[in-house]
């Protein structure tokens, strides 16, 4: 090996045991001994860069270059320093030079992908780091294509990406960790919960995981725990601003507004104007009596330079927006915000599908079926299923129910929409859900029976009721009166123009696709009426169904209908709901706390010029 390769190799060794200053030393005299030593230079560039000395970096790359124009690596180096020195366009073609010199190059591909990302050139970031994993597969490289996803709303896809990345670096924490993102995304709260676990087994102190973990332990209405998690984070950066909001959103939720207000307060007197402390803003602002400027503060946001904010945080500013205008009687401005949120979102719903799928079910559960259908032993009454479109009132009679002390409310269970996605599994068959439902058997039902009660058994704390309030529950109907031949049915309806247009102004996660589009949701609307036909001229459960505008105008007499219903005695707390001391995890939150309101009734005469899609759809000229 000759002199100047010893030395090279000296350097490197100085540099893995934590000694950059005298590698650097080391090449700074091979340099002197033969200028023309391109890879010299290129060592001269990496080490002043990871000594944070940008420029000097810069003219050791460019020194190379001169040296040996055609040097893809060297190419390389001088992209990796301008990046780094936020000189993106220069960087890029620098990259670009690198791959004209050599094209197959997974490390310049990945890098260029980079660029393309902070440039938010989204398709040809995807198409970078595609092709840089078709070369090479490559953690990192999965990694930032997940990220990539996540930021433009494709979580399911991002999912995938940091499972691969996983699946090469089983101890890549951020990759956990932005897992746990994209689940959140997706509605799926336990998968997320259980990456951030996950990350944080191997980064203990991740002051992002602990508050991401915090995050969904609030949006599953775990808010001691939650708490416990935010605070954990902010020992370990006071700054953490994330944390900190997580804290004061911990009090709104439940109830305590002056204390969440307190914390608030130091944090927007610091001029931070991040979207995490807007939305809270947001939803304090009218116990402040500074919603106009909450408004002001996400209006200048919103905008700002797009490549500041994400998608997802613009969504829900938007949203947020829409509801303070709506509030003031703002109702034009209100939609134009309601509208781009909506637009911003994706819009991947195929109606024709779903009615294939509703169809699907009403042809296997059809009249002849339900007379001879294998049904559960275990005739519980326990569960109280409360089913409807979404926002049809589902949160309220719940709450009416849960106020009386034999009643738990559960909120909105998943467990019936996990068993009818491991139907097929359960029975044996690649047939999907409906079409494996005929394989069922007295002893699979007495089994799934027995599982959703010991899941309701967990979170009840003995009482002998619950309700399950998942709204979706409406498709399933003929399985849950298999698996519960005995228990009751509340079915909640609402005007379908004031249900369809508060789905609109409701930002649900991702998989909830049909409510960002007027047309979709009319049509999604229209098909959940047929099956809820279909279901009452089938079924033979007892089913009550309530009119949300009859319970606003006539309370009583309705709760005492629902009561009775359940095979409960009477009981006055049902009247004061909103004195019940619970905890509510939807979107309701904060109206199950008041007493009976009817502005809600009748809402969409308000927008009324806005929703001829909706109109028509529904059948409603």
């Amino acid at each position: 090996m000759s002199l100047q390769n010893t030395a090279k190799q000296q350097a490197i060794e100085f540099l893995n045991n934590g000694r950059p200053l005298d590698a650097k030393a080391l090449i700074q005299q091979l340099i002197e001994r033969d200028p023309a030593d391109a890879q010299a230079w290129r060592m001269l560039c990496a080490l002043n860069g990871q000594l944070g000395l940008m420029e000097e970096a810069e003219k050791a790359c460019r020194k190379a270059l001169d040296i040996d124009p055609q040097s893809a690596e060297a190419r390389c180096d001088l992209g990796n320093v301008l990046y780094q020195k936020g000189e993106l366009h220069e960087a890029l073609a620098s990259y670009r030079e690198s791959l004209r010199i050599k094209a197959d190059s997974p490390m310049v591909l990945h890098n260029l992908g980079n660029i393309f990302s902070s440039l938010h050139r989204f398709e040809e970031a995807q198409e970078s780091y595609e092709a840089a994993l078709r070369l090479q597969p490559n953690a990192l490289t999965y990694y930032n294509l997940g990220n990539l996803l996540l930021s433009a709303q494709r979580p399911g896809e991002a999912v995938d990406n940091f499972l691969l990345a996983l699946r090469l670096n089983p101890n890549f924490a951020e990759a956990y960790n932005n897992l746990g993102n994209a689940f959140r995304n997706l509605g799926r709260k336990d998968d997320a919960e259980q990456s951030y676990r996950q990350a944080l087994t191997l980064r203990p102190q991740n002051a992002n995981a602990l508050t991401n973990l915090g995050v969904i332990l609030m949006e599953k209405a775990q808010y001691d725990e939650a708490l416990r998690h935010f605070r954990q984070a902010l020992e370990l950066d006071p700054a953490h601003l994330q944390a900190a909001v997580g804290e004061a959103r911990i009090f709104e939720k439940q109830d305590k507004l002056d204390q969440a207000c307190a914390r608030l307060t130091p944090i927007l007197e610091s001029g931070s104007k991040i979207p995490e402390v807007a939305l809270l803003f947001g939803a304090l602002c009218k116990h402040m009596r500074r919603c106009d400027d909450a408004v002001a503060m996400m209006e200048d946001i919103l905008a700002s330079d797009f490549s500041t904010i994400s998608i997802y945080q613009r969504i829900l500013l938007h949203f947020e927006l829409g509801r303070l205008l709506d509030a003031r009687g703002e109702y034009d401005r209100a939609f134009a915000h309601f509208e781009r949120g909506n637009t911003l979102k994706a819009n991947d719903f195929d109606p024709e599908a779903h009615g294939r799928y509703l169809e699907g079910i009403m042809r296997i559960y059809d009249k002849d079926f339900m007379a001879t259908a294998p049904r559960a032993t275990i005739r519980s009454t326990r569960p109280i299923f409360i089913v409807g479109a979404p926002r049809s009132g589902t949160s309220l009679v719940e709450q009416i129910l849960a106020s009386h002390p034999q009643v738990f409310g559960g909120g909105e269970l998943e467990e019936i929409l996990q068993i009818v996605d491991d139907l097929p599994a359960v029975l044996g068959t690649d047939a999907p859900y409906p079409q494996c439902a005929p394989a069922l058997t007295v002893d699979v039902c007495d089994r799934l029976s027995h599982r959703y009660l010991e899941k309701i058994e967990a979170i009840s704390h003995g009482a002998p009721h619950v309700t399950d309030k998942m709204p979706a529950n409406f498709k399933h109907l003929g399985l849950i009166a298999q698996l519960f031949p005995e228990a009751r049915i509340i079915h909640c309806v609402r005007d379908p123009l004031d249900t369809c247009l508060s789905c609109y102004f409701q930002h649900f996660s991702p998989s909830i696709t049909y409510a960002n589009d007027l047309g979709h949701l009319g049509a999604y609307y229209r098909q959940y009426q047929r099956l809820m036909r279909h279901w009452e001229e089938v079924l033979d459960i007892p089913m009550l169904k309530v009119d949300y505008e009859t319970l606003i105008a006539d309370q009583e007499r309705i709760s005492r209908a629902m009561v009775e219903f359940c095979g409960l005695p009477w009981d006055d707390r049902c009247l004061r709901f909103h004195e019940t001391q619970r905890v509510v995890a939807t979107a309701s939150y904060d109206q199950v706390r008041r007493p009976l309101y009817a502005h809600s009734v009748n809402r969409w005469k308000n927008y009324e010029k806005h929703l001829a899609p909706l109109r028509l759809a529904l059948n409603r000229y």
